[in-house]
């Protein structure tokens, strides 16, 4: 269908003005606001060559050109960032019905994480990959509880943010699920450099866990030094080793390893040895697996690490693709926002209608 409108030019100002475009609220790029959301979630879900050539056609008639719907998406997304920024609250407040542990308390979780993209400069040039970070608010099902959680009882929150706004900007997630009203509060991360701090300073009272799966790595490290030629024996000690730190707890794996007899062992094991004793000791303190296992807690941090793959890898780390940080960084928060409760995007472009139309 096509509209004739009227068009006024300024021959003092050399503006122009289409009145009936502010009435329907298009944009600068002569979308509708049901377009520009329809656009948005094409270029969100799948490459913006696909979106154009394909998909839009199929939903919608759309036919747009790949930048079109490349440079629409990543404006989104940067006006979702700026959102973040200023502690837009999305959706409505909602109080999660907490799953219960094994003791008959409500248990809440948060999870953080990162995951390399890769990048690329001025004139298709090659710059090293960097780290968007992965954040998550969930309840995820208990066997303890006969009680099923609704689906989608996740917030997502992903991009190039530093710790401290990623931060202010989850405690802001949290705060809208009813986090403190959770009887236990439980934050599982890996290793990762800063991590365990991050939760400290943001969830205080959150008991923090280190995954087991990534410490179980850090156990096969030392198992294949001492054993680098015998696949048998170097698969008996680490599941030996991985099953006392499951059922006795970290320290009782610290005790193990400060017995061991290294002198048969050359320089290249003791190295090995001294900086995974040295991870255990700094991460003793939150290795009491019995503990979690008998209060009927989560040990892995599986599902951030999903996260990581869903949220960013299969958008943004598909074959060949590269990304200016701009760009990187506004399909991470449209994923986030997307994969999260969906009344999350809708009430995101709900908002965005709601500025566009006229006075």
């Amino acid at each position: 269908m096509e509209l004739n409108r009227a068009y006024y030019h300024c021959a003092a100002c050399g503006c122009g003005l289409v009145p009936w475009d502010l009435h329907l609220a298009i944009g600068h790029r002569h979308l509708t606001p049901a377009a520009e959301e329809i656009t948005t979630l094409a270029g969100t879900l799948e490459s913006f060559a696909q979106a154009s050539e394909r998909t839009l056609v199929k939903m919608a008639g759309l036919r747009l050109s790949e930048s079109t719907v490349e440079r629409t998406t990543e404006e989104a997304g940067l006006r979702l960032r700026e959102a973040r920024r200023k502690r837009v609250r999305l959706g409505r407040d909602r109080r999660w019905a907490w799953q219960r542990d094994a003791r008959g308390r409500t248990c809440a979780y948060a999870s953080l994480d990162a995951t390399g993209v890769r990048r690329q400069g001025p004139h298709a040039s090659r710059l090293e990959g960097r780290m968007a970070y992965n954040a998550m608010i969930y309840n995820p099902n208990s066997p303890h509880d006969p009680r099923r959680c609704l689906p989608h009882q996740v917030r997502y929150l992903a991009g190039f943010v530093g710790l401290d706004e990623l931060g202010l900007q989850l405690r802001s997630q949290a705060a809208q699920v009813g986090w403190d009203e959770a009887e236990q509060q439980v934050a599982l991360t890996d290793g990762g450099n800063g991590l365990e701090e991050f939760m400290h300073r943001n969830f205080p009272l959150a008991q923090c866990i280190l995954d087991f799966y990534h410490a179980s790595e850090h156990v096969a490290n030392l198992a294949r030094a001492m054993h680098p030629q015998n696949e048998e024996a170097f698969g008996q000690l680490t599941q030996q080793w991985c099953h006392l730190m499951k059922h006795e707890g970290g320290a009782a794996l610290l005790r193990v390893w400060e017995e061991l007899d290294l002198k048969p062992h050359g320089t290249m094991v003791c190295e090995v040895y001294r900086a995974e004793t040295q991870y255990l000791r700094n991460n003793v303190h939150r290795m009491d697996y019995p503990t979690y296992l008998a209060n009927g807690w989560q040990i892995g941090s599986g599902p951030v690490e999903a996260a990581c793959k869903t949220v960013v890898g299969q958008r943004l780390k598909c074959s060949g693709m590269r990304w200016g940080d701009d760009g990187a960084d506004a399909l991470c928060h449209l994923r986030a926002l997307y994969l999260s409760e969906p009344d999350q995007w809708d009430s995101f472009w709900s908002t965005q209608t709601r500025q566009t139309q006229p006075l």
